[in-house]
C-alpha cells in the first residue's frame, strides 16, 4: 500500500477551513437566542466528546494520519466518522439560517465544501493506513448522523 500524502494539500485545506471560520465569525452577528445557543452547545459538546474519545494526544488538525494512530469506533465515532467536522457545520448553521444573506451563505457553503474535500482526502489516507477502515466506512455515516 502506498500512502499519497501531500503536505501542501493538507495545510492548504486547514488554512482554508480556518480562514472561512474566521470570515463567518466576522460577518455573522452575535445571536443569543435560546435555540441558537442550545444548537451551538450541542455542537461544542460533540466536538469536545470526539476529542476526548480520541484522546487529545492523537488529535491532529491536518488530515494526515499519525504514524501510530489507531481506529476509534466508540463515542461519536460509533455513528459518524467525522464528528469534529460535523460540530463545525452544526455550530454555524443556526447563525447562517437566521442571518440569511449571500455573503454568509457563500462563506458557509464554501466551508462545507472545504470540510467535505478535507474529509474525503483524509478518508483516502485512512483507507491506505488502516486495514479496518473500509469496513468501518460500511457501518457508519460520513458526516451527518443517520443521514450522510
Amino acid at each position: 500500500m502506498t500512502q499519497l500524502k501531500h503536505p501542501v494539500i493538507s495545510f492548504t485545506l486547514v488554512f482554508l477551513q480556518f480562514a472561512l471560520i474566521a470570515a463567518l465569525l466576522l460577518v455573522l452577528p452575535l445571536n443569543m437566542q435560546r435555540t441558537v445557543l442550545i444548537i451551538q452547545a450541542i455542537a461544542i459538546i460533540i466536538g469536545l466528546w470526539a476529542i476526548l474519545v480520541m484522546h487529545i494526544g492523537n488529535f491532529n488538525i491536518v488530515p494526515d494520519p499519525r504514524p501510530d494512530m489507531e481506529l476509534i469506533t466508540v463515542g461519536p465515532y460509533r455513528y459518524i466518522r467525522h464528528p469534529m467536522y460535523f460540530s463545525i457545520i452544526l455550530f454555524f448553521f443556526p447563525l447562517v439560517a437566521l442571518d440569511l444573506n449571500w455573503m454568509s451563505l457563500s462563506i458557509y457553503s464554501n466551508l462545507c465544501i472545504i470540510l467535505f474535500i478535507k474529509l474525503s482526502y483524509e478518508e483516502h489516507l485512512l483507507v491506505e493506513k488502516l486495514n479496518d477502515y473500509s469496513e468501518y466506512q460500511k457501518v457508519t455515516k460520513k458526516l451527518i448522523p443517520f443521514v450522510l
